[in-house]
């Protein structure tokens, strides 16, 4: 379930995002180097990545944001325009020469939120022209619970079938083991790798997350649910779309369909 925004913040991400309440959108009007840096803490927060360019780059004053951005969005002024004219000259070259290849001029930033590990390993195999960055099992603990369950996939041809209470079972248990021997490993790893001196303590602390979270996350199950980010041109995107899209499995499938209605709005000729 996509995070809640204020009317406020939603006035804000809308000229930020495709969309500001569900899983899958797209970045607009932001200079490339503000998402790198945007998608780069993203795989390191346990935050969604609108929350992430509310808290650390927009209302954040010591990023500068509203100087690297400039003036254009300040007045109003919505890329989704020019991304309307530069459709029009990238429909005249493909249907003038034919040649795929000018669909790897054209690239945009796409998040997937709240998709199962299965889906971020089909997404991320597909490495030629296509970068991925996902929020990290080494870096962030999956302990957390959503409305009091622990989030993992829940199929719906998996709850609709006689397995449905062995899966729940099972995940549900994988979760409570990890959750429960997050404390007891962090006291191991304190004890074995006392903070030395000079070393501060939040460096320290971030280094025995590191060492715990590396640890136990082979406990996570493959439906665990995880945030991803992607960068690639358009023929990387039609590519993978078409491999989602012919998956036998259902998510892959709905992602795909997420995925390509955001990339439609930012880079339409290409997918």
């Amino acid at each position: 379930m996509a995070e809640k925004f204020s009317a406020k913040e939603e006035a804000i991400l809308s000229q930020f995002c495709t969309n500001t309440d569900l899983g899958t959108f797209a970045l607009i009007n932001l200079p490339e180097a503000v998402k790198g840096a945007l998608f780069s803490r993203y795989s390191r927060s346990p935050k969604s990545l609108r929350r992430v360019l509310l808290d650390e780059f927009i209302l954040n004053p010591e990023a500068g944001f509203s100087e690297i951005v400039g003036e254009g969005v300040k007045r109003g002024e919505q890329q989704l325009v020019a991304i309307k004219k530069a459709e029009e000259f990238y429909d005249r070259v493909l249907v003038g020469y034919g040649d795929d290849s000018v669909a790897e001029l054209g690239g945009a930033h796409i998040a997937c939120e709240n998709i199962s590990n299965i889906v971020t390993k089909v997404m991320q195999d597909s490495r030629i022209g296509i970068s991925p960055l996902e929020k990290s099992t080494r870096y962030v603990y999956f302990d957390q619970k959503e409305d009091g369950r622990y989030r993992y996939l829940r199929e719906e041809r998996i709850m609709q079938s006689k397995h449905a209470d062995g899966y729940v079972r099972a995940c549900d248990l994988l979760f409570e083991t990890y959750s429960s021997l997050i404390p007891k490993m962090t006291a191991i790893e304190q004890e074995k790798f006392p903070r030395e001196e000079g070393v501060s303590e939040r460096a320290y602390a971030s280094t025995i997350r590191a060492k715990v979270c590396d640890i136990l996350r082979g406990l996570l199950p493959a439906s665990t649910l995880t945030n991803a980010g992607f960068f690639g041109n358009g023929r990387a995107f039609e590519y993978l779309l078409v491999k989602m899209y012919s998956s036998p499995l259902s998510e892959p499938r709905a992602v795909a369909a997420s995925v390509h209605a955001e990339l439609s709005k930012v880079i339409p000729s290409f997918v």
